[in-house]
């Protein structure tokens, strides 16, 4: 079992109870873990971890109703009860959730600079890639530091370049690694630093999902013009270092309107990159939810306007 560094078990930030379902890896490359009782300590490794439980690989007679505490390697320990156990796979659901980023940080800290290393993240976020010139809104099924796993609708092929937008991070730029049943993994050009993503996840883990539907608003919109183009289109719009998915509703010379899950305030400077035409200055007039009018700094000429509008 091992830790750090090739480590294949996986970090949730959901809190989902562990569910008794078929996992395909291999215990020797998991990280290990300890189950502690009075008088007696088991050891085991951790398949999944969430805030809610954590699913574990054993060699020990454990019976569904075991109190125990579960102790990970950087010393944490996380009282709970084994809620099922199916041959050698137990789920251990904990008294009372966890930080599930903190827990990270802990083992992070706890392992030599050489071994100190992401773990797999299970991350369910809505994220955006860029492939042959289109772009597709899809779902991530996890991030590490040298790669993510996303869900796609569109032909991927092995050594496809691509580049992947997270909210809130700058769009990194990898290559197709594989692709299968609608899934694809990507490997990054670049690792992401792990100081980098430690404060990222944690504003993740902190935020509220919001996930950014197609479709038609089922509420009027925030321009008021009767004429402005109404849109559903992929876009992106990039707040100081940070970049956001959005998700254009619509559109005049003047005036653009979003759905996005970017934290904006009125008055907020944004680059705003548009389909078929680059990009655009703007700043932030008015604010509903998770809805944002903007006002172009410079009008869009009639041409960009024909060139977004027949693009979408």
């Amino acid at each position: 079992m091992r830790q750090g560094l090739a480590s294949s078990t996986i970090f949730s930030l959901a809190a989902d109870f562990p569910a008794a379902e078929p996992l395909a890896l291999g215990h020797a490359d998991l990280d290990a873990a300890t189950l502690t009782g009075e008088r007696i300590a088991l050891p085991c490794s951790l398949r999944k971890l969430n805030a809610a439980g954590a699913t574990l690989h054993h060699d020990a007679a454990l019976t569904e109703g075991d109190a125990l505490s579960l102790t990970l390697a950087s010393g944490q320990s996380i009282p709970g009860t084994i809620a099922w156990t199916t041959g050698e796979t137990a789920g251990f659901v904990f008294d009372a959730p966890i930080d599930v980023v903190g827990t990270v940080a802990r083992t992070l800290a706890s392992l030599p600079a050489e071994r100190r290393q992401m773990p797999r993240i299970e991350l369910h976020q809505t994220v955006s890639v860029h492939h042959k010139g289109a772009i597709e809104f899809t779902r991530s099924r996890n991030l590490s530091q040298g790669g993510a796993s996303v869900e796609s609708r569109r032909l991927l092929l092995p050594e496809d370049p691509v580049q992947i937008s997270f909210d809130g991070l700058r769009p990194i730029d990898g290559t197709i690694k594989w692709a299968s049943d609608g899934q694809a993994g990507i490997e990054f050009d670049e690792p992401l630093p792990w100081q980098i993503l430690m404060p990222w996840l944690r504003q993740v883990q902190q935020t509220p999902a919001h996930p950014i539907r197609s479709g038609a608003f089922p509420v009027p919109g925030l321009i008021p013009d009767a004429h402005a183009i109404q849109l559903d289109a992929p876009a992106r719009v990039r707040e100081g270092v940070r970049w956001w998915n959005v998700r254009l509703r619509g559109l005049t010379s003047q005036l653009v309107e979003f759905e996005s899950r970017a934290p904006l305030t009125q008055g907020t400077p944004l680059w705003i990159a548009l389909p078929h035409i680059g990009g655009a200055p703007a700043s932030v007039l008015e604010t509903d939810q998770h809805r944002y009018l903007c006002e172009f700094r410079l009008p869009l000429r009639p041409g960009e306007l024909s060139l977004i509008s027949s693009g979408a």
